[in-house]
């Protein structure tokens, strides 16, 4: 049995694995893709699940593995995810604890709390957009009038993520898969090669390489639009580790 079960797929997920794996935790990390589970080092007794799960899978796994803590530390802008892991901790009565990245003040940029209100001021601009924003927003920017001309799509190197976007119509010279994140040099670089005027982007914090990103596009003369996350509670990466000694050791 495992009473501790990690939600992961993000950089505080990666490092809450090695700790667990490090002071052998018996623990379950759950990761979405079979990438996500190849970038994490760890051995028994943690066990790694690489698939997607709904609300019924998390309560059967919870249920099977007698689970006490659930550990959140899924990306900050996946929120059907956390709020499907948090009503069914609730629903079982499982300690819910929500890891958050630390976030990065924003200046000088067009923010914007909706992806419908974001892709509506830009299709009141010209010129090239670069997206960092991965392959979950690739179809929301098929809203942009002449996407297939505009915009530039930068994603893990997931042949899932390659695959849809190709489905929807981008031109397989405007995706780039790659795993971040990224200095502020290369980020110009791959700025000026495509002769971007916009970035669009998404306050991933410093983990996340948010200010490389965007002190590259200024130092490029691009603006910088943002779609910002929401307020969350929860505790930081070092919190956590403190609560799982606490609990566990």
């Amino acid at each position: 049995m495992h009473k501790i079960v990690l939600f992961g797929g993000t950089t505080e997920g990666r490092i809450l694995t090695e700790f667990l794996s490090q002071n052998k935790i018996p623990s379950i990390v759950c990761v979405a893709t079979d990438y996500g589970e190849k970038v994490l080092e760890y051995d028994e007794p943690v066990i790694v699940q690489s698939k997607r799960l709904n609300q019924d899978d998390m309560r059967q796994l919870f249920q099977d593995e007698k689970t006490e803590i659930v550990l959140d530390a899924t990306h900050p802008y996946a929120t059907e995810v956390s709020r499907n892991i948090r009503d069914v901790c609730n629903d079982e009565s499982i300690e819910y604890i929500r890891v958050l990245r630390e976030s990065v003040e924003i200046e000088g940029a067009k923010e914007f709390s909706k992806m419908g209100d974001l892709l509506d001021y830009l299709n009141q601009t010209e010129g090239l957009i670069f997206s960092s924003m991965g392959a979950k927003e690739a179809k929301a920017l098929t809203e942009v009038e002449n996407f297939q001309e505009r915009v530039y799509l930068r994603m893990l190197p997931s042949p899932e993520g390659m695959e849809l976007c190709l489905d929807l119509g981008y031109p397989m010279k405007n995706l780039c898969g790659m795993q971040g994140p990224f200095s502020k040099e290369f980020n110009i670089a791959q700025f000026k090669e495509i002769n971007a005027n916009i970035l669009v982007t998404k306050e991933s914090g410093n983990v996340g390489g948010f200010k490389e990103k965007t002190d590259a596009a200024k130092e490029c003369g691009m603006e910088v639009v943002v779609l910002s996350r929401e307020k969350e509670d929860g505790i930081s990466v070092e919190e956590a580790k403190n609560t799982l000694k606490d609990k566990c050791l």
